[in-house]
């Protein structure tokens, strides 16, 4: 196993391909662009979700500017938008910035699926 499964924060499609063909644990993908104050607020509440599990999950960076390929594959319109991956599945997609509580439900419900 890479050293890249063993940590939970990656940034990048790369990353995100990675984790999905070598992890079990389910993805958190954080889509972002530069300069979005949301998606500045979001970070921090989705850093400590995932830290909350650390064991159980992973969590990856795609700016979208970077990845618009990507992006357009998953149908993501606006920043910030968080994307559950089990596998290479999409679980869950939530677009905007949104209350924690709403993450945390969604974080739960992949965990216990």
């Amino acid at each position: 196993m890479s050293e890249l499964t063993n940590s939970i924060f990656s940034q990048g499609r790369d990353s995100l391909e990675q984790l999905q063909q070598q992890s079990p644990h389910p993805i958190l993908v954080k889509f972002v662009v530069p300069h979005c104050p949301g998606c500045k607020t979001l970070a921090p509440i989705l850093e400590q979700l995932v830290n909350q599990h650390s064991s159980e999950i992973h969590m990856a960076t795609i700016d979208m500017a970077e990845e618009p390929e990507l992006v357009m594959e998953l149908g993501v319109r606006s920043a910030p938008t968080v994307v559950l991956f089990q596998g290479e599945k999409v679980a869950e997609k939530i677009a905007g910035l949104k209350p924690k509580k709403l993450y945390a439900e969604a974080v739960e419900k992949i965990l216990r699926a």
